[in-house]
């Protein structure tokens, strides 16, 4: 990661949720039943009906393609992300990334508790990018806040960044406790209540260059 991310992080921000916003709240949000392991939801992508948001546009897909959901940025400083349609207090989130194509200076990863206000985004995110960093937030009403220590993306070791790697991604929203998870290695814990409720969802975002391509696979959604 270049040392202009940190600038490009917050570039990457004003531009980013205009396109986000188009996409969400598409699917209609549900409180299912848990399973009695917990488990609210399990997809491994293999049916496009299991019901994430679906859209293809020219500087953003959000998909299913080859048994994996895609989401694809083909522009500069843009994030999208697709939604699983659940409306949840507390819960575990699980996914499998690789990135499939674009620039190792990336931002990738999980968003628990989305919902709108008016045409206004509002959710918590944990990211990883393809270069070793990650960082954790909220976004409330488009406004963007970083919980972790540096107050924007830092190091993490424990993020494969290897060609075509797999990394394994958990976020736990609990009442006002979130933490993260990158393959086994806790990421951080943060306290924050502002937002109590909401749905499950992945993202993916560029930088200073476009053409991002990171599917997921594997999704799994638990009672904490």
């Amino acid at each position: 990661m270049p040392a202009m991310f940190i600038h490009l992080a917050r570039r990457w921000l004003a531009g980013a949720l205009i396109a986000g916003a188009l996409l969400a709240g598409c699917t209609a949000t549900s409180q299912p039943t848990p399973r009695a392991d917990g488990v609210i939801l399990q997809d491994d992508f293999a049916d496009p009906q299991s019901g994430w948001d679906r859209h293809a546009g020219a500087e953003i897909t959000t998909d299913y393609a080859a048994g994996r959901y895609l989401i694809a940025v083909a522009s500069p400083n843009l994030e999208a992300w697709g939604l699983a349609g659940l409306d949840l207090n507390d819960m575990r989130v699980q996914a499998e990334a690789v990135r499939a194509d674009g620039p190792a200076d990336n931002a990738f990863g999980l968003i628990c508790r989305h919902t709108r206000t008016g045409d206004q985004n509002n959710f918590y995110f944990f990211l990883i990018s393809s270069d070793g960093y990650y960082a954790a937030g909220k976004v409330v009403k488009d406004q963007r806040t970083y919980l972790n220590p540096a107050g924007d993306f830092e190091p993490l070791a424990a993020i494969r960044t290897e060609p075509d790697a797999v990394n394994t991604l958990e976020a736990v929203c609990r009442g006002d406790q979130l933490s993260f998870t990158v393959n086994g290695t806790p990421a951080g814990a943060f306290s924050d209540g502002e937002l109590t409720h909401g749905d499950v969802g992945l993202l993916a975002g560029t930088f200073n260059e476009g053409g991002v391509q990171i599917a997921f696979d594997n999704a799994v959604v638990r009672q904490p």
